[in-house]
């Protein structure tokens, strides 16, 4: 095997080693499956008649946060890194009434100052996932979730925000181009005596 081919194979399988060994994306939501059992790591305006965290119907493990109140809000402030691009994801259930109204209600979910979504006088729907990709401005950036209901309930669960992961195709190929360019560099001259 020639020593350009060697080296080619090589940095492929380096690439692909740094790739396999590479972290996952850590989460920057802390609490955001409400496991604790209350609003930890939240700062909260909250009804405390009709929100807060229980095991009646979370989407994932064993906790949900569920909203009733006229308007209430969770905030969490979250590190960040100007320009960077970041996956909010959730899911989200709007509960039916006993009697089957669901009407008034209001949803709204921001990331800094971006608005990622919003329902008005929606229709009850069973967990649904939502994922929204955003660029953060600054240093650190809130993340808030609204609701206002009437009739019924909202339940949030598993709320995560991580950087996308990279795409492993182009990173092979990088690293693959790289040992390509390094063994496809030239000999030194040899020099007559």
């Amino acid at each position: 095997m020639s020593s350009r081919t060697t080296r080619l194979l090589a940095s492929s399988w380096v690439a692909a080693a740094l790739f396999a060994t590479s972290p996952a994306q850590a989460d920057l939501v802390t609490n955001g499956g409400f496991e604790t059992g209350d609003f930890t790591g939240w700062s909260f305006v909250t009804d405390p008649l009709y929100d807060g965290v229980d095991t009646l119907v979370p989407h994932d493990g064993t906790y949900a946060a569920y909203f009733g109140g006229a308007s209430s809000s969770i905030t969490q402030t979250l590190t960040t890194v100007a320009g960077s691009n970041y996956k909010v994801s959730f899911w989200l259930m709007l509960e039916p009434d006993v009697t089957g109204a669901s009407a008034p209600n209001a949803f709204s979910f921001d990331f800094g100052a971006a608005t990622g979504m919003s329902l008005s006088n929606a229709s009850a729907f069973g967990y649904t996932l939502y994922e929204v990709t955003f660029i953060a401005a600054g240093a650190s950036t809130d993340l808030s979730f609204n609701f206002s209901q009437g009739p019924a309930f909202w339940d949030l669960d598993s709320v995560s925000v991580t950087l996308p992961e990279p795409g492993s195709l182009a990173l092979l190929a990088a690293a693959g181009l790289g040992g390509l360019a390094a063994s496809r560099r030239r000999r030194p001259a040899s020099t007559s005596a």
